[in-house]
């Protein structure tokens, strides 16, 4: 704390209470340092399966949380299951995260970096496309991965780009839908183009 981190990442949650726990010490930090109170941002990493499905609850636990990570190496080790290069059983785990637990709270969800090299594209490509939207990069050989899986081509820029502005122009004439490149486009769409 004395080098007043942005975040504090706290591995292996497993029940709320850790994080409240962790709250109330970097808020004493806080003042001992003469930090701003309620500046420092909280990162709980979801390693288990209990937290796994405790995340609602962990992601309230404080205000201070900024973002959750699943963790998948530890989660598969707590599972018993196999670390498969198809990945289906993390992805199984992903989706739970995203759709039970993360997005209700509407925090920014972290997917992990595979500690192994083999299928790592392949696993980044299946947590974006399972709605995890940033990754924790390993180090600077993780990072040039993770910037191009993630971020949008000149194509995707370009659609994205079309849906918006076909929708506008629709509303403007008080319509509730439009076509772009041959798709039809209602406010889902609109509101996330990137989809």
């Amino acid at each position: 704390m004395r080098g007043r981190p942005d975040i504090v990442a706290l591995p292996k949650v497993a029940e709320p209470q850790q994080i409240a726990r962790l709250d109330q010490a970097v808020a004493r930090f806080e003042r001992e340092y003469g930090i701003a109170e309620g500046s420092t941002a909280l990162l709980p990493n979801i390693e288990f399966a209990r937290g796994l499905v405790q995340t609602a609850a962990i992601a309230g636990s404080s205000r201070r949380i900024a973002a959750c990570l699943l963790a998948s190496e530890d989660l598969a080790a707590d599972l018993g299951a196999e670390r498969a290069r198809t990945a289906w059983n993390w992805l199984i785990a992903a989706s739970a995260f995203w759709w039970n637990a993360w997005r209700p709270a509407s925090l920014p969800s972290i997917a992990p970096t595979p500690e192994r090299c083999r299928g790592r594209r392949a696993r980044y490509a299946l947590g974006a496309a399972a709605g995890l939207c940033r990754k924790k990069p390993g180090g600077s050989a993780h990072a040039a991965i993770v910037n191009g899986l993630l971020d949008p081509g000149v194509e995707d820029l370009r659609r994205a780009r079309g849906i918006v502005a076909a929708f506008e122009a629709a509303r403007a004439k008080g319509e509730a839908r439009a076509v772009s490149d041959g798709s039809l486009v209602e406010l889902p769409t609109y509101l996330r183009p990137d989809a």
